[in-house]
């Protein structure tokens, strides 16, 4: 990632450098050849001046280890080099080098334009030294003739220092510009940094949850502007979120209020939401199932894919029986939720808890079809020996007798089965009002006992009580409880055998208060897998001797409910060919 600072620096330096090379390009070369140019002028004055000092070696003999001694002598210590020509070209003398081993110089500009009687310059390499010069050349006169060439030259490397110093001043110059340049543009960087990070902590406290993060205003004026639109958006931000989250407060509230449960799942079948609801039907917790998939949850291949035809773009609209993580039914309504390019993005399902109903629907059904069996063989029965008698059966008294005492039987019977089925119809609908009173629990069983005489004297049983060691006395619907404990009487005398004995016993129940009844006998009992069962409506053990007996198969299912609509409950205990226990707890309040 690139840095402000960094490109700041490297942006002035290249401009920096790119200036110096334009500098050297329009500054340098112009100075160096005015440099040049200034230095051959300088050249070609003092040829001149050496011409006319030298005029008076022309009229004397003189040798040329006299003209090479004379000429280092008055070169010196100056960085020229002074050499003396003839007409003919050939060197005489030279500062620098021996002039009998230089060649002709009459091939050279500035020699030949002298030996014309003109004063000339020229820059060139030596061929004797291999480096460049300045050379300058004058014409040597003795009355008016051109008797030789005085020659001056200085090497351009001695010209270049006042360049190399024209070039280090403009470098050092370029050099502390861009120092200057880099402190200003780190402290540019800082200024705008220092507002850059202002908004870059607000915008990332604002992206955090800090809704009220502002940006203080800066001094530079387009962040300033920047600062206020920011402010503005944080703003407005802070407005949507609270806006968004009070519907999404309203949305929860909702489904979490609602009895259906609803399940969001996204297009790969991930569980994104559930709600209250849901959580209960299914008996799941939410926050472990969001993310994972309907299959990995419920293991139930059924709802995985109608949840998939769902998020295919399918309406779904049926039953799913769930078995994982217990059995239940469920109605779900699933529909898939489209983007704004209609692809679907979501499904949105809900969920009812049909089981309840189901099994509803199933014990309406089989009650139903008891009651229908029930009434349909004292029916049949009445009909019969109704037809036997009008097809002449009236006529013999002996038939006729038995035949009417069968019709009182079956009459009585239906009878009996169309009031418990009344009665236990207002106790389930909870029709019946409690006729509360107080009155002592020794006397009711007395009572019920003694009606069952003549019945446990029919089928050979005896009837006992255990009273207990303090009087007992309750508060609740005299009438119904009296009609539970005939029952249990009933079906302890019926169920037993002939010598059998049936107890009833009464104590105060210590763990809650109230009391407890017990009716035991030594009859035939009960097989243990049976015993779940026993308080449904319609339901025999010993269908032919429930049959036998009279029995509607609805006794139990009113105890039952007799004792739950004063508070208590009813159980049963019992072991197979020693008999069973009956026991009724009825709370005190």
């Amino acid at each position: 990632m690139k840095n402000l600072k960094r490109i700041l620096i490297f942006r002035y330096a290249l401009i920096i450098t790119a200036a110096l090379i334009a500098v050297s390009l329009l500054v340098i070369i112009p100075i160096r050849s005015y440099t040049i140019s200034r230095e051959q002028n300088n050249l070609e004055e003092q040829a001149q001046l050496f011409a006319r000092d030298f005029q008076r070696f022309f009229s004397v003999e003189i040798t040329p280890d006299e003209i090479d001694a004379y000429l280092e002598e008055l070169a010196g210590d100056l960085p020229i080099r002074l050499t003396v020509i003839d007409t003919e070209g050939s060197v005489l003398g030279d500062s620098n080098f021996p002039a009998e081993e230089m060649e002709n110089h009459a091939g050279r500009p500035e020699v030949a334009a002298a030996l014309e009687g003109r004063v000339a310059s020229a820059r060139r390499d030596s061929r004797t030294l291999g480096r460049g010069f300045i050379y300058a050349a004058a014409p040597i006169t003795i009355d008016g003739e051109v008797a030789g060439v005085a020659r001056v030259a200085l090497e351009e490397a001695d010209v270049m220092p006042l360049v190399f110093q024209v070039w280090w001043i403009i470098l050092i110059a370029f050099g502390v510009l861009l120092v200057v340049i880099i402190t200003v543009s780190i402290w540019t960087e800082r200024t705008v940094i220092a507002g850059l990070n202002d908004m870059r902590e607000a915008a990332a406290g604002l992206a955090g949850g800090d809704l009220d993060r502002r940006v203080a205003q800066p001094d530079i004026e387009e962040f300033s502007e920047l600062a206020r639109e920011f402010n503005t958006m944080a703003e407005q931000v802070r407005s949507r979120v609270e806006e968004a989250a009070e519907e999404s407060g309203k949305l929860e509230t909702v489904l979490d209020n609602i009895s259906a449960g609803v399940m969001v799942t996204d297009s790969e079948s991930r569980i994104v939401m559930l709600n209250a609801a849901a959580d209960g039907i299914m008996n799941v917790e939410g926050e472990k199932a969001v993310g994972r998939r309907i299959i990995e949850v419920f293991s139930n291949r059924e709802l995985d894919l109608a949840v998939s035809r769902a998020a295919a773009g399918e309406s779904i609209d049926e039953e799913i029986e769930l078995v994982y993580p217990q059995r239940m039914f469920l109605l779900l309504k699933s529909n898939p939720v489209r983007g704004t390019d209609g692809q679907v993005v979501a499904t949105v399902s809900a969920i009812e808890d049909i089981t309840a109903l189901k099994r509803l629907n199933q014990v309406r059904q089989d009650f139903v079809a008891n009651v229908s069996h029930e009434l349909r063989t004292p029916v049949a029965t009445i009909r019969a020996l109704t037809d036997s008698l009008l097809d002449g059966a009236v006529d013999e008294k002996e038939r006729a007798e038995r035949f009417l005492k069968d019709l009182d039987r079956e009459a009585t019977r239906l009878s009996q089965l169309i009031e418990d089925l009344l009665t236990l119809s207002r106790l389930e609908a909870k029709e019946t009002g409690l006729q509360l009173e107080e009155f002592h629990l020794a006397e009711l069983v007395q009572e019920c006992l003694q009606s069952k005489r003549t019945l446990a004297e029919e089928y050979g049983v005896r009837l006992d009580v255990e009273p207990s060691e303090q009087e007992l006395a309750i508060r609740g619907d005299r009438q119904l409880l009296g009609t539970a404990l005939n029952n249990l009487i009933d079906n302890a005398i019926k169920y037993n055998r002939a010598g059998g004995r049936v107890t009833v016993a009464m104590q105060a129940d210590k763990s809650g208060g109230g009391v407890t009844v017990k009716v035991e006998d030594d009859g035939i009992g009960i097989p243990r897998e049976e015993l779940p069962r026993v308080f449904e409506r319609f339901y025999r053990i010993d269908k032919a001797r429930s049959r036998d007996t009279g029995g509607t198969g609805l006794g139990l299912s009113i105890v039952k409910h007799i004792a739950e609509l004063h508070g208590g409950a009813v159980t049963v205990s019992s072991v197979m060919g020693e008999g069973s226990e009956f026991t009724i707890v009825i709370p005190e309040n």
